[in-house]
């Protein structure tokens, strides 16, 4: 199941935030575990937001019906072991589902790797990989500057081993990873970074339909989610009661003075024309 080598060794371009730092930056360390990834053929979806899971994944990646999650951070703490670990000691693996493989990619140190971390990751069946870099250089050459760019070196310290479960739960997982959830950008958190939610997702789909120019009913709206993929609430009912308030909070305009009727503003209706 794991056919990568170690070392593996990258380069980047130099023109790269952070490219002539030493240090690496969760996004840089989240960047090249998914050029690991993509090297080795895996689709990855990065920051994903999972329905009843606590937090996003740095990355999530599948090949051939197999699925692991990499969580990224600068150095090896008790934190990101805790981070990578929740998988085993979440509640509810039927709804989230559970992946197969998890790996801790950290920047590589000199100093002595804690013995009591090393333990905690084997006993959990998580997988370690570290990553070394050469920043990026400027050297005067001929009257003029040639750049080399920075290089990485990434070594598979401990190997993971099959979570429990995940042969049965992994497909829940695959399930909710759809084409707009790799729009993210690894490791960035906060306003740094685009990610999909499942509400979005519904939104968008909302928008699809509406772009049409004409006046849907509410009930017209949710037939036509359910035909193209459905949306994010728990039932019609729940849907229908809440998805009239986003709508007016979006700017879509009310089309009668009764009943939940509604079209593009008025100023999208005269950009379409």
């Amino acid at each position: 199941m794991i056919d990568w080598l170690s070392p593996l060794r990258l380069t980047g371009t130099g023109e790269e935030e952070g490219a002539f730092d030493r240090a690496m930056t969760e996004t840089e360390i989240a960047s090249v575990a998914q050029r690991w990834l993509d090297h080795h053929g895996w689709e990855s979806y990065p920051e994903v937001v999972l329905e009843s899971f606590p937090g996003r994944p740095d990355l999530i990646a599948t090949r051939a019906n197999i699925c692991q999650v990499i969580e990224c951070k600068r150095s090896l703490t008790l934190g990101v072991v805790e981070q990578a670990s929740r998988w085993r000691w979440h509640s509810r693996p039927e709804q989230s589902g559970m992946p197969h493989l998890i790996w801790i990619v950290v920047q590589r140190s000199r100093g002595r790797r804690s013995e009591l971390l090393c333990h905690l990751i084997k006993e959990f069946g998580l997988g370690l990989i570290t990553i070394s870099k050469e920043p990026a250089m400027r050297l005067p050459h001929d009257g003029g500057v040639d750049l080399t760019p920075q290089r990485y070196q990434l070594y598979q310290e401990i190997s993971p081993t099959l979570q429990p479960g995940s042969r049965r739960a992994a497909a829940t997982l695959i399930a909710q990873l759809k084409p707009d959830t790799r729009i993210a950008t690894p490791g960035a958190r906060g306003g740094a970074t685009t990610f999909m939610t499942p509400f979005k997702r519904t939104m968008a789909a909302i928008e699809t339909l509406m772009a049409d120019g004409k006046e849907h009913h509410i009930d017209h709206i949710l037939e036509w989610l359910n035909s193209h993929g459905g949306h994010h609430y728990a039932t019609d009912r729940s849907a229908k009661s809440a998805l009239p308030a986003h709508l007016d909070r979006l700017g879509y305009s009310r089309t009668r003075d009764y009943g939940p009727w509604f079209a593009l503003p008025d100023t999208e209706k005269e950009a379409l024309a």
